[in-house]
């Protein structure tokens, strides 16, 4: 013992007498010097940032209407506005007017609007009292400016006044912006990013500094010192004099391999140590666990080294050694694509994502967004809902625009008619309309499509009357139907120009079901439809509320409750009970009438939840996470049950089937019907999976698992900084046009198996380390 740690003692000091080490120890504390007067501050928000013009068409429009009133905001701002100013935004109104039949759709306008409203936030003239009489004001902000007035000050105050003008327009949550400062100086702001996503910048400017300095650089820096101590040790003069003390030769090259992960441990330290420190004392967060990103880089590394070690011993040349590391980088970085091209590309595209089922029908959604039922004459899912031939390139166009939205099928109790939403792509890109398409059993349930929503909606449910109910934005809908006439023309449009143009909304498709008073529901919401009492609940950043079905079948508001955490969740609700899945973990169990909490449950650590179903009756629920594990809930007894299928894990669909019986997709093309409480599922549709699920189960699949992971180390660290388990995939998350401090559940997310990476590269370590200990034992020197 004595002879080892005076090896490793040996391999201390000649890893703290390197001049690499002290050139990069050096090189790290003047970056961290460099970069701690950073900071991020906040102040007063003074322009109006993406996020907050929430719906451009509707303050243009606003605009357009009122620009030659008298006394009114919009006609002030209209000559304020030079020449080349105005005729832009003539243009963009005359392209929303070719469209005059559809509403309004809440998005995001481009640069040139914000840039153009921000110019003018910052004049002194931009607000004068009388335009703004009609305007409800607070006191501070009816006051006339004062010409000393400071300028970001003046900037402030328009800003809340132009918020006050258009309300439906733009939302601004949060007053204060963010600013990059240096010391006291400020670099760069405001920043176009709510204050709410601080943490999340400063997470992922963590992630960054230490995958790329402590990663690739820093593991390759350390491979150049250190890939010359094991050939060195077996030289004829230095195994001569190391195999004079009482150790072994496998012993001794145990010691050697721990001794050269010396480099790394220094070098990582100070860094990990001198970000931890910023953290705390720039930002005021408290993060203790950033210190165990310390041995996570020391294994990484140790997984490159115990390659150069093996091959060291071998071959006992340094470069040859660094030529087997750069080979094996490539091989397990091309085995990764590989898997993760099978995996997030085509078996994600291809496994079962939603199932309906109603009567005797089974449907199910695949993750291209395609339509299948369940075909018992050939044992085996049948395409139906199929897109229009011709159409290729719009429809693939439109399921991109989709990948943040649920896709899902709505069917009448007997499964004779289905509808469901197609998304329309915005003239100002984020959220828009969606078009309504149908399909119907008699006709082997042919896409048919019916017509453009008014404005953006979050899915549509039949009722018990088989009626369309639409929840929208700004208002509940019924669908009431579109002439044959008005239909073809709209395919016809649709045709020519290749399913890219939004087709217009019909006049007399939709029937508004709300007054014009209905509080706007921001697209970041998740709405549920209980098909017991046919009400709505909502979740909208920390809000739930529900919209009531009156006497005359018209919806009014319900109960209101608000959380002190803003946040995201995914809800469903049956019978009496609403049941949210929050995105920090939490589930809730409210009453649907006075939305009091009844019970409240986790999903497992690290998880984003998914998606809600509840059974019709409303006795039994489930949630679902990105992770593909299942959380049930028993209504009745109003408790979370040990209960999860044996699928859990692989789980990637979820529903109820018109017994009560919970059904799960495995991820592939199966489903499987369980008794709640029971092991084994009562019966099972199994549909046939294509020969790339067979490669990837028996081959890709396998092959990954057996060899070491080091890039999925980087998921740890993810882990440790922000707590998930899971990151987002595809487009952003403001895809639908949101404020960005909610994330989008819908969103598609890659889960990452922590210990599965941790063991398999660890167990690679053991086997190289091993190996090269036997090989030195029955080598003869």
């Amino acid at each position: 013992m004595r002879a080892c740690l005076a090896i490793l003692k040996d391999s201390f000091r000649e890893a703290a007498a390197s001049r690499v080490l002290w050139v990069a120890m050096i090189a790290i504390t003047v970056v961290l010097l460099a970069i701690s007067p950073l900071g991020l501050s906040t102040a007063p928000s003074t322009q109006l940032r993406p996020f907050e013009l929430v719906d451009a068409e509707e303050f243009l429009k606003k605009l357009d209407e009122e620009r030659n009133e008298s006394k009114t905001p919009s006609s002030h701002i209209w000559s304020l506005l030079n020449e080349e100013q105005q005729k832009k935004i003539e243009e963009r109104i005359a392209a929303i007017k070719k469209d005059s039949t559809q509403e309004s759709g809440r998005s995001r306008g481009g640069n040139s609007l914000l840039d153009g409203i921000n110019q003018l936030l910052k004049k002194p003239e931009f607000y004068q009292p009388e335009k703004w009489e009609g305007i409800e004001l607070d006191e501070a902000l009816q006051a006339a400016n004062d010409p000393a007035e400071d300028a970001d000050v003046l900037a402030a105050k328009n800003l809340k006044r132009l918020a006050k003008a258009y309300p439906r327009a733009i939302d601004i949550d949060d007053d204060q912006a963010l600013s990059l400062s240096y010391g006291s100086v400020v670099l760069f702001g405001p920043l176009r990013i709510p204050p709410a996503q601080a943490n999340m910048l400063i997470d992922s400017s963590i992630i960054f500094i230490l995958s790329v300095f402590l990663g690739f650089f820093g593991v390759f820096a350390s491979l150049l010192v250190t890939s010359t101590i094991i050939p060195r040790t077996f030289e004829p003069g230095e195994i001569s004099l190391l195999l004079s003390k009482p150790v072994r030769r496998s012993v001794l090259f145990i010691v050697k391999f721990l001794g050269g992960c010396m480099f790394t441990l220094l070098y990582a330290s100070l860094l990990v140590v001198g970000v931890w420190l910023l953290v705390w004392t720039r930002f005021g967060l408290w993060r203790p666990e950033l210190l165990l990103c310390i041995p996570l880089y020391v294994f990484l590394f140790s997984i490159y080294f115990s390659v150069s070690a093996l091959a060291g011993a071998i071959w006992r040349n340094a470069t040859v050694s660094l030529s087997i590391v750069v080979v094996f980088w490539i091989a397990v970085q091309t085995i990764g694509a590989i898997h993760g091209f099978m995996d997030e590309g085509y078996i994600r595209s291809q496994q079962i994502s939603e199932i309906t089922i109603a009567g005797d029908e089974v449907f199910v959604v695949d993750g291209s967004r395609n339509f299948s039922r369940w075909n018992p004459e050939q044992s085996d899912w049948e395409s139906i809902f199929e897109y229009q031939s011709g159409n290729s390139f719009g429809d693939s166009m439109q399921r991109m625009l989709s990948s943040g939205m649920r896709t899902r099928v709505a069917s009448t109790s007997d499964g004779s008619r289905i509808v469901s939403l197609q998304p329309d792509r915005s003239r100002f890109s984020g959220a828009a309309s969606a078009t309504l398409v149908t399909g119907v059993k008699e006709d082997g349930f042919k896409r048919e499509i019916e017509s453009s929503t008014p404005g953006p909606v979050f899915g549509a449910y039949f009722n018990k009357n088989t009626d369309v109910i639409l929840p929208g934005s700004r208002a509940i809908y019924r669908f009431v139907g579109v002439a044959e006439k008005d239909k073809k023309a709209a395919v016809y449009l649709k045709g020519i120009f290749g399913g890219l143009i939004p087709q217009s909304a019909s006049p007399q498709a939709f029937q508004t079901l709300t007054d014009k008073n209905m509080k706007d529901i921001s697209f970041e919401a998740s709405v549920a439809f209980n098909v017991s009492d046919e009400s709505f609940a909502i979740w909208d950043n920390g809000t739930v509320s529900t919209m009531v079905k009156t006497d005359d079948g018209k919806y009014s508001e319900g109960a209101r409750r608000v959380f002190e955490k803003e946040q995201s969740a995914v809800i469903a609700c049956g019978g009496s009970t609403i049941l949210c899945a929050t995105a920090d973990g939490n589930i809730l169990a409210l009453d649907s009438a006075t939305l009091a909490t009844l019970a409240e449950g986790k999903i497992p650590a690290g998880e984003k939840p998914k998606l809600v179903e509840f059974a019709a009756d409303g006795s039994i629920a489930a949630v679902m996470t990105h992770g593909g594990n299942v959380v049930f809930f028993d209504a009745a007894k109003k408790e979370f049950p040990s209960w999860t299928p044996p699928d859990n894990g692989d789980v990637s669909a979820i529903g109820f089937s018109t017994d009560g019986q919970l059904i799960v997709a495995n991820g592939r093309r199966s489903i499987f019907f369980y008794p709640p409480g029971e092991r084994r599922p009562s019966k099972s549709f199994n549909g046939k999976s294509p020969w790339p699920f067979y490669a990837y189960d028996y081959v890709a699949g396998p092959l990954y698992r057996l060899l070491p992971k080091p890039s999925e180390l980087n998921n740890i660290l993810r882990y440790l900084v922000t707590g998930e388990k899971s990151v987002a995939i595809g487009p952003d998350d403001q895809a639908r046009g949101g404020q960005g401090s909610a994330e989008n559940l819908n969103q598609p997310r890659a889960t990452f198996n922590l210990w599965q990476s941790f063991w398999s590269n660890l167990a690679f370590v053991v086997v190289m380390v091993g190996g090269g200990g036997l090989y030195l034992a029955w080598k003869d020197f």
